[in-house]
């Protein structure tokens, strides 16, 4: 049996629509908090956008605080967003490269065009959440993590001093030590970039429900990452990235970029850390070090988790003609006693 405090998850994708109905549901099982991601197929770029779509989430949601995030681009007014800080509206901003990622077709060309926008952040204590590639027509996909380091972070976090900032979902050793040598900045590790690597996902057949941006690297680049989240490092924390896509864009010859493991991801970071004999840094990664850096509250009442061995995984969860896929790495099981 385990005892730690209610998870949280620092980046997930609720969609929108009938799948957010379901996706939340899953979150509001397994997480005390989450933070939601704003690239949605008309992204959240001003207040109408926003209040929308929240009162879309929290009439759906039960028991987990949610806290929104706006898609910062040069479409987004200063005078709005200055409103929606007033009001609560939103609790970090999130920048997307052009074309990085899914929905990112209103993504930001050259973040050192975004000066004023960063300067509105960091004077209003405002944390920004950035997906971490350099995007480049040339560029090989396993480069674009470290490029992004020596191009556009290095200049930001020279530049903006103050500015609270969350590398999300680091693949690399690159990430681990440039977040570890900088001030103002922590990163968000994922479920399947700790457990999966280049082996796993097309070493013997290529897996597509694995395929997402950034891609999943090296074994060498996992054992950092591992070694970083194991250790309880405050710099680290767990933000799942998990983004749900339908089986019919998951297994096609143009592959959605998303791994939807929000059902299972609590159960196989708790048998990570049991496994690796880390139990004791548990609360640090899935609760603690995330509030720590966005200077939360959490509660700090303590669940039980008890283990079950080969236990009979649901891969696919039916979702109207169609599945959703769920991601599952361990044989063994974690539920909440």
């Amino acid at each position: 049996m385990l005892k730690i405090f209610r998870p949280c998850d620092f980046h997930v994708h609720l969609r929108e629509g009938q799948v957010l109905k379901h996706v939340l549901k899953e979150n509001n099982k397994n997480f005390q908090k989450i933070l939601v991601m704003p690239n949605l197929a008309k992204p959240i770029t001003n207040e109408k956008i926003l209040s929308k779509y929240r009162a879309l989430v929290l009439k759906n949601n039960r028991n987990t605080e949610i806290l929104f995030t706006i898609y910062l681009n040069q479409d987004c007014k200063i005078s709005d967003l200055k409103n929606m800080i007033k009001n609560n509206l939103f609790f970090a901003a999130k920048l997307y490269p052009l074309h990085a990622t899914t929905n990112s077709s209103s993504g930001v060309k050259d973040i050192k065009k975004m000066s004023k926008y960063f300067e509105f952040l960091e004077k209003n204590k405002i944390p920004l959440c950035l997906h971490g590639e350099h995007i480049h027509k040339d560029d090989d996909p396993y480069e674009r993590e470290r490029r992004f380091l020596e191009y556009e972070l290095s200049w930001l976090v020279k530049n903006f001093k103050n500015l609270k900032i969350t590398l999300e979902h680091i693949t690399t050793k690159d990430s681990v030590d440039f977040v570890k040598l900088n001030n103002n900045i922590a990163a968000s590790i994922t479920t399947h970039h700790l457990l999966e690597n280049t082996n796993t996902f097309l070493g013997d057949y290529l897996k597509p429900e694995l395929f997402c941006k950034p891609i999943i690297k090296s074994k060498k680049h996992q054992k950092s990452l591992l070694s970083a989240a194991l250790s309880g490092n405050s710099k680290f924390f767990f933000g799942s990235d998990s983004a749900p896509h339908l089986k019919k864009y998951k297994f096609t010859e143009s592959c959605c970029a998303g791994v939807y493991s929000t059902k299972y991801s609590v159960s196989n970071i708790l048998e990570l850390f049991y496994s690796s004999k880390k139990t004791n840094n548990l609360n640090k990664f899935l609760t603690i070090n995330g509030c720590k850096h966005y200077n939360l509250k959490f509660d700090n009442k303590l669940i039980s988790y008890v283990r079950q061995k080969d236990f009979k995984f649901q891969k696919y969860s039916k979702f109207k003609n169609d599945s959703l896929i769920n991601y599952n790495h361990f044989k063994n099981h974690w539920i909440i006693n």
